[in-house]
């Protein structure tokens, strides 16, 4: 009796033992596995925060670049859009210059035509009906230096009663006088350098064309006109450069005066 009551008691204390010791070691693997939860809790916590800063941050560069993009292609369309605006500005250019040039050639036409009737009748040494004073300048020059004298007297006669106040007038008188001068046609030369001399007395070539007279008076033996020549060229061209063969022509016409085979007057 007294061993069973005993053994009676001591199985609530052992029990007790027991489960308290379990009890205990429960506890501590909880709070152990609560600790390692707490852990794993702030590290997820961690890695979600750093997730959600790198999602954060890839946003806003999405956002960025979303919108660089899209100022990108407005940049882009302006671009396209001026370029669009400079193409049609150049065809248009081009076609307005071709215009111009299409103008510019019909304008011309009838100027060139003229350039080539010009160009046809100086080479054909015949002055056109509307021949210019320059035209007919270089046409009587041209059958002068060609010895063609006789359609250079008709040229220089043209000019200067066509035109007496161009500035070739008076050389063309002057050459003029020349031809007839080659020719030998001393009456005709004399003439042609009188009125020169009348008609444009301030030119340089007056003085040469006075000398000449008296050279074509000495030709026809009327030494007494020759003086007269030469005493104007001395009177009213003291610095002309034939005064030296005046004066020297002067002095010998005044030495065969009296000779009649020199001089008939």
């Amino acid at each position: 009796m007294a061993l069973k009551h005993l053994v009676l008691l001591a199985l609530p204390g052992c029990f007790w033992v027991t489960t308290k010791s379990e009890g205990e070691s429960l506890r501590k693997d909880v709070t152990t596995l609560q600790d390692r939860i707490n852990s794993k809790e702030k590290t997820l916590d961690d890695q979600v925060a750093k997730l959600n800063k790198v999602l954060d941050d890839t946003s806003a560069i999405l956002k960025r670049n979303s919108a660089d993009l899209g100022a990108d292609l407005d940049t882009l369309r302006n671009d396209v859009r001026e370029a669009k605006g400079l193409v049609v500005a150049i065809n248009t250019g081009i076609n307005d210059l071709k215009a111009s040039v299409d103008t510019y050639k019909k304008t011309n036409d009838a100027r060139l035509d003229a350039l080539d009737q010009r160009i046809a009748q100086i080479e054909s040494g015949k002055p056109a009906a509307n021949a210019s004073a320059d035209d007919l300048w270089r046409l009587g020059k041209q059958q002068f230096e060609a010895q063609k004298y006789t359609d250079a007297i008709e040229i220089f006669k043209r000019l200067v009663t066509a035109y007496p106040s161009d500035p070739h007038a008076a050389d063309a008188q002057y050459f003029r006088g020349l031809s007839y001068t080659n020719l030998k046609d001393w009456d005709h030369a004399i003439g042609a350098y009188q009125q020169l001399v009348d008609k444009y007395p301030k030119s340089e070539l007056a003085d040469d064309g006075l000398f000449f007279s008296a050279q074509a008076a000495v030709e026809l033996k009327n030494c007494t006109e020759a003086r007269a020549y030469l005493g104007v060229i001395k009177q009213q061209y003291p610095k002309s450069n034939v005064l030296k063969q005046a004066n020297d022509l002067d002095a010998q016409l005044k030495k065969d005066q009296k000779n009649k085979a020199k001089c008939s007057s």
